[in-house]
């Protein structure tokens, strides 16, 4: 079985995941995080690196036009009726 991969747009991000060591910036980091980098941690997730232009899940959390729109609901296999 395939492990899931969590496509992330932000280094910072990943390098919080990847690397467990604490620093005095990151203490209040909110727990899903260590709950990430654990599971990292043990293989039964991949955290990549992923553009922002290409994070399909802008469709479903910003505004976007019409064209953005329109494309991400093509990648997704959404079909728009109009």
């Amino acid at each position: 079985m395939s492990k899931p991969v969590l496509r992330v747009d932000n280094k910072s991000a990943i390098s919080l995941v990847k690397n467990p060591v604490h620093h005095d910036r990151s203490k209040h980091i909110d727990l899903r995080f260590h709950l990430i980098r654990e599971y990292a941690h043990t293989g039964q997730i991949e955290v990549k690196f992923i553009s922002t232009k290409e994070q399909l899940g802008d469709i479903l959390t910003k505004p976007l036009g019409k064209v953005k729109f329109l494309e991400l609901c093509t990648k997704i296999c959404l079909q728009v009726v109009q």
